[in-house]
């Protein structure tokens, strides 16, 4: 606003012009019923024309301070709207917005019917970011006026970014009253796009098509909006007219074996993918656009893979340094459960482009689905040198070190994880259970308490918190009433409900106890604790063969359990 515009360099010649002419409210009856002097009757109206004069060199000069004096010594002479507006203009420049509307609404006032007045007093009322006054401004100088296309424009982009059906609504009716206008298109064009309208999207786009129909970037851009908007026939329509006057336009082919993809349209689709494969002149980025729409295809029918690999496979061999076949050979390995593909893929991505985290945790994630985790420890513990701040690669190896057992170890990466991200819940959780093996209580019950004030409602915390407190056989009442909360929120978690059984077993109802442990077992993925436990229980309740039973249960999966052996010999407790 500091810099003069030639328009605003004319806003004082238009004063002068009021004041000479009598134009405005001089001369004519106030609204109070009072009639000003007429121009050139006084010697204070000689003297407010000279301030005038004298202000609008000032202006010119772009010393608005000085003009707004010399504004202002006019107005004591004489009260004229056309000098409020020069006012009001040279507040603005000085970004004085509250003195620039209060002069701005003074010159409206008093000559209404000026449509330059009010112009300038919403684009006032904009620059100060009172969108609703700006627009009402617009709307008065529209219904005056319905000829002043600036003030459509200004009144629709008012509302765009707060009110979109506000603004599309203004710009419809522009174009009844105007008809087909390229920006007004292209306007509505991205406010349905961001509507999620893309059918309504498309159809602007088509008019503007329509006022252009040899602008090729407008075509393509034409046929990605009906793509947006799930209508393939006419996109493919004119990527078929575009590749017939340029067949050298392989992006083009790309752009239909895609549509076809969508269609799963493999048929019609292969030979598009093969001549953009072959073809030496298309870039990689075109030819991994074409791969990312295949790989999008596995997910909603899986026997697209071995179509997805091969493309990626092809990629990879013409472009061995580059990081990103590797990874989508990658993703498909996991999509597929190929193990091997994924794990060759990913681990030639970390090599490449080491500071790729979701490479070394994906990668790290495979063997932890496998529940191998030295290899899991072992590949974060590369990643970690490559990435010692990245929080889910210092989260993971403390998983992994807490899995094998390695629990100090597991300490120090987990609070290093939370010194990263000191909110993070699971990483807490997690620490949690690493003091407790530790045999570090006081830590445990902090990190559980602090877990719980960060997200009181967490299933896995209440019942991990209880367990807790079970296993030492303290806070009993408590520990029930949360490992009730995470059954009610997951009733069929077969942890939860061993955790409750549990608790009523230490509370020494074992009627209870039974009940949610079988339960829990008849899930099928009961663990050797799982079925322990049953047996305890079954113990407690005088029934020592369904005991042993469960407690041999338990040895078979657990065989190095030394404490459960010796239950099973001795029989009992």
């Amino acid at each position: 606003m500091h810099a003069k515009s030639s328009k605003l360099a004319l806003l004082p010649v238009a004063a002068l012009l009021c004041v000479f002419s009598g134009c405005g409210t001089v001369g004519q009856p106030r609204a109070d019923g009072t009639s000003p002097e007429a121009p050139g009757h006084s010697a204070a109206h000689d003297e407010a024309v000279q301030r005038v004069i004298d202000g609008s060199i000032f202006e010119m000069k772009g010393d608005y301070a000085r003009a707004i004096l010399e504004y202002q010594e006019a107005l004591r002479r004489e009260k004229d709207a056309g000098i409020y507006y020069a006012l009001s203009r040279n507040y603005a420049w000085l970004a004085k917005y509250p003195l620039a509307i209060e002069a701005g609404k003074e010159a409206v006032s008093r000559s209404p019917e000026m449509l330059p007045y009010r112009r300038n007093l919403a684009e006032i009322y904009a620059m100060a970011f009172e969108v609703d006054a700006a627009a009402g401004e617009y709307r008065e100088i529209i219904a005056r006026d319905s000829g002043a296309i600036d003030a459509w424009y200004a009144l629709a982009r008012m509302y765009q970014s707060k009110r979109p059906l506000d603004a599309l609504d203004v710009y419809t009716r522009f174009l009844e009253r105007f008809g087909p206008d390229w920006n007004v298109l292209l306007q509505m064009g991205e406010l349905y796009t961001k509507l999620g309208q893309f059918q309504k999207a498309a159809g602007a786009m088509q008019q503007m098509a329509d006022m252009d129909p040899g602008n090729r970037a407008l075509q393509r851009t034409l046929a990605e909006s009906y793509i947006r908007a799930e209508e393939y026939a006419p996109a493919l329509a004119i990527y078929q007219r575009l590749y017939e006057l340029d067949p050298d336009d392989l992006s083009l082919r790309a752009e239909m074996a895609g549509i076809y993809l969508e269609q799963r349209k493999y048929r019609e689709a292969q030979p598009h993918i093969a001549a953009i494969l072959d073809a030496d002149s298309l870039s990689l980025e075109v030819k991994l656009r074409l791969g990312e729409i295949c790989f999008g295809q596995i997910e909603k029918d899986s026997t697209y893979a071995p179509t997805a690999r091969m493309v990626f496979e092809r990629l990879r061999a013409a472009n061995p340094k580059d990081w990103r076949p590797y990874w989508f050979l990658g993703a498909i390995g996991a999509l597929t459960r190929d193990d091997t593909l994924s794990i060759n893929n990913f681990r030639k991505v970390t090599e490449i482009a080491g500071w790729n985290a979701d490479a070394w945790v994906y990668l790290s994630s495979i063997f932890f689905r496998n529940n191998n985790f030295d290899d899991m420890a072992r590949v974060l513990e590369s990643a970690r040198k490559v990435l010692p701040e990245e929080f889910r690669v210092n989260f993971y190896l403390g998983v992994a070190y807490n899995r094998l057992g390695r629990h100090q170890d597991a300490a120090l990466a987990l609070e290093h994880a939370r010194r990263i991200n000191p909110k993070d819940v699971e990483v807490i959780s997690e620490l949690a259970i690493v003091y407790e093996s530790l045999k570090q209580f006081a830590e445990t019950d902090s990190l559980y308490e602090l877990a719980l004030r960060l997200a009181p409602a967490n299933a896995t915390i209440l019942n991990n918190y209880g367990y807790s407190l079970s296993e030492r056989g303290i806070q009993l009442e408590r520990a029930l009433g949360m490992a009730k909360k995470a059954v009610e929120a997951e009733p069929d978690n077969s942890s939860f409900l061993d955790t409750i059984g549990w608790i009523y077993f230490k509370l020494g109802d074992y009627q209870e106890a039974e009940g949610f442990i079988k339960k829990a077992v008849s899930k099928g993925d009961a663990s050797a604790v799982v079925l322990e436990h049953l047996g305890d229980v079954y113990f407690r309740l005088n029934d020592v063969d369904r005991a042993l039973a469960n407690w041999n249960m338990a040895l078979a999966l657990d065989k190095n359990n030394s404490a459960l052996k010796e239950k099973i010999v001795r029989k009992s407790l």
